[in-house]
């Protein structure tokens, strides 16, 4: 086993203890929070940076990134208290621990994304292998396959994002 491997398996120890302790339903909240209040600050925070600048009388250059993380927060939170109200309600229906089981799951595949995107970064971006050598990464037993895992989503991604696209900017049979 290689040090590349004992620090994924470290994470990852880390990642299943706090997924089983957080739960699969606070876990997917915080993640949906998250991707949710990203794409929503960016859709809406010029929306909102006039609002505030018509609410304030100002036009101060920095609105825009007030107006992006006041929508961020709202939103994060709002699927915070969300993901809370479900969770007590699968308390109640007496699955707590399937929901903790399957938190440790999720918070485990969230940590292997999370290398996949390190270590694509890293393949992109250490051209000339200088932080980490091509030897240790053949002797890894997760490298070579987390390695390819973003190559193979990434197209994936795109034709759906296309396919949105097309779909959103066919006009509407009236």
């Amino acid at each position: 086993m290689h040090w590349i491997d004992i620090v994924i398996l470290i994470s990852l120890v880390i990642a299943a203890i706090s997924g089983f302790s957080k739960g699969f339903i606070v876990g997917l909240a915080s993640l949906t929070g998250f991707v949710l209040g990203i794409y929503l600050s960016l859709r809406y925070a010029g929306v909102i940076e006039q609002i505030l600048c018509n609410a304030t009388g100002s036009q101060a250059p920095y609105m825009y990134v007030i107006a992006f993380f006041l929508c961020f927060i709202v939103v994060v939170i709002f699927v915070h208290f969300l993901g809370k109200s479900v969770e007590k309600i699968v308390e109640i229906a007496a699955l707590g621990f399937v929901n903790r089981l399957a938190g440790a799951g999720f918070g485990v595949i969230k940590s292997l994304l999370v290398f996949a995107i390190i270590i694509h970064l890293l393949n992109v971006f250490d051209t000339g292998h200088n932080i980490i050598k091509p030897e240790s990464k053949e002797k890894s037993i997760f490298y070579n396959p987390l390695s390819q895992v973003i190559p193979g989503v990434l197209p994936f991604l795109k034709n759906q994002i296309d396919r949105n696209k097309d779909e959103n900017e066919t006009p509407a049979i009236v």
